[in-house]
């Protein structure tokens, strides 16, 4: 079990144009503040397994925190089977992994940063023009994948 908590916060104002935006004191791009997880493993030296569960608090994706991604949550498996040595086979092994067992669909990071999404008043009370949308990285969908391994 594993449990995060992170007061990332801008130290200073950001500069736009001739006036700065009030940034100093927001929380930093990219950084959530809680993060949560969990794993378990399980090995009888045939049979192992594991399960990974992680939930990730919201992410800011501009300086004035006026744009962010929502918390979510991504839960893996892995399951294998390791076999007797077959000729010249060493240590075979069959392994099924399930990524994003539930499907969840959600933005999984910050790809580009802005300074402001929406238009904001500067320290100078000069109107600072937002400046659109961040990017952002999609989550992997579900994916199973096998694999079969051995050593000569």
């Amino acid at each position: 079990i594993s449990a995060e908590y992170l007061d990332a916060r801008q130290d200073n104002n950001l500069v736009v144009g001739s006036d700065y935006l009030p940034t100093k004191g927001k929380s930093a791009i990219s950084a959530p503040k809680y993060q949560l997880g969990f794993g378990l493993d399980y090995d009888d030296g045939n049979l192992f397994g594991n399960v990974g569960i992680k939930w990730v608090g919201r992410q800011y994706s501009s300086f004035m925190n006026d744009a962010s991604i929502d918390p979510y949550v991504q839960a893996d498996l892995t399951a294998g089977y390791r076999l007797r040595n077959l000729g010249p086979l060493k240590n075979p092994e069959l392994r099924v992994n399930i990524i994003n067992v539930a499907n969840n669909h959600y933005l999984s990071g910050v790809y580009s940063a802005k300074s402001n999404a929406n238009a904001t008043q500067g320290v100078y009370g000069t109107t600072i023009a937002g400046g659109g949308s961040p990017s952002y990285y999609v989550s992997t969908p579900f994916m199973a994948m096998a694999t079969v391994s051995a050593g000569f």
